[in-house]
């Protein structure tokens, strides 16, 4: 059960009140980690700035929610594996790949070097190796890509670390366990 209070669409005040509005017309509905991160204004406008920025960078959608995937993964995050594990199969991605990344074995290359550094970058606190980079630039990624990883890793840091301190609720499909 959620450690903090649910704000509810009748208890927002009215900026929460469009953006809850905003949101609804996203996803169909207002997920439960919104609806606790909008205890601050702070936290929900931070993480959606965030993913707005993401969508208009350089990196895909799909490789985008690759990046959030493994990060949630990493972080122990089964809310946002779970919707990130939706978000991969409205992209196409099917089961079995998407446990694969989550298991950082993606069968597509560019996919598993995207994997690969996402996880150097997380298990080296960003100090990669000239290696570690060049064999991510070798899959087709740029500097730019290199610096945006950096905000998606933010993004669900933020996310992940929310829904732990919070301990959100589950309301859609659980992930399948790896």
């Amino acid at each position: 059960m959620a450690r903090l209070p649910i704000i509810t669409h009748e208890k927002a005040d009215q900026d929460t009140k469009n953006t809850y509005d905003a949101i609804a017309s996203k996803f169909g509905m207002v997920p439960n980690i919104f609806k606790g991160m909008a205890n601050s204004s702070v936290t929900l406008n931070a993480y959606l700035k965030l993913d707005e920025m993401i969508t208009g960078g350089n990196f895909s959608p799909l490789e985008q929610d690759i990046v959030r995937i493994v990060v949630s993964q990493a972080n122990g995050c089964d809310y946002c594996v779970a919707a990130h594990t939706i978000g991969l199969s409205s992209k196409g991605m099917d089961t079995e790949e998407t446990l694969n990344i989550r298991k950082a074995t993606a069968s597509d290359a560019k996919h598993a070097a995207l994997v690969n550094f996402t996880l150097k970058v997380l298990e080296t606190k960003g100090f990669v190796s000239d290696g570690d980079l060049e064999s991510f630039k070798n899959a087709g990624f740029t500097d730019t890509h290199a610096a945006e990883i950096t905000v998606i890793i933010a993004q669900k840091t933020l996310s992940n670390f929310f829904n732990h301190i919070n301990d959100t609720d589950l309301d859609l499909p659980a992930a399948q366990a790896v």
